[in-house]
C-alpha cells in the first residue's frame, strides 16, 4: 500500500518532535517517493537482465542469420554477375574471331583477284609482244624484200 503525503506529513512531525527537525528531514528523505510496492528488487533486477539477455541474444542470432541471408545472396549476385560478364566476353570473342576470319576471307578473294588481274595483265603482254613480234618481223622481212629488190632489181647489174 503507496503512503500518502499526509501521512508522510505526520511522520516527518512525529520524527521531528522525537530526534529533532534536521534527523527528521534525513530519515524521511530516504523513504521512497512512493510505496515499497513499487520498488525494484534484486529478484525483479535479475528477470530483467535475463530477459534483456535473451531479447540481445535472440537480436544478434536474427542479425547473425540475415547477415549469412545477404552474404548468400551476394555471393549468388557476383556469381551471377561474373557468369553473365563471362558469356559476353565469349560472344565478343566469337564476333571478333569470326570477323577476323571474315576480313581474312575477303583479303584472300582480294589476292586472288588481284593475281588474276597479274595473270591478265601478263597474258596482255605477251599477246602484245607477239603482235609487236609480228610487226617488226613484217617491217624487216619488207625491208629486206626491198633492198633485195633493189640489188638485184632490173638496173642493178
Amino acid at each position: 500500500m503507496a503512503t500518502t503525503q499526509a501521512q508522510r506529513a505526520s511522520l516527518f512531525n512525529t520524527l521531528a518532535e522525537m530526534m529533532g527537525q534536521q534527523d527528521a528531514e534525513t530519515l524521511v528523505e530516504q523513504l521512497p517517493p512512493t510505496g515499497w510496492d513499487t520498488m525494484a528488487t534484486k529478484d525483479d533486477v535479475r528477470v530483467l537482465g535475463a530477459t534483456i539477455t535473451a531479447a540481445l541474444t535472440e537480436g544478434l542470432a536474427q542479425a547473425a542469420k540475415e547477415r549469412a541471408e545477404l552474404q548468400a545472396t551476394m555471393a549468388t549476385g557476383l556469381a551471377e554477375g561474373l557468369a553473365e560478364a563471362a558469356k559476353e566476353r565469349a560472344e565478343i570473342v566469337k564476333t571478333m574471331a569470326d570477323g577476323f576470319a571474315e576480313a581474312a576471307k575477303e583479303r584472300a578473294e582480294i589476292i586472288k583477284t588481284m593475281a588474276d588481274a597479274a595473270k591478265e595483265r601478263a597474258e596482255i603482254v605477251k599477246s602484245q609482244a607477239r603482235s609487236l613480234y609480228v610487226t617488226v618481223s613484217t617491217v624487216v622481212l619488207a625491208a629486206v624484200s626491198i633492198w633485195i629488190a633493189l640489188l638485184v632489181g632490173p638496173g642493178a647489174s
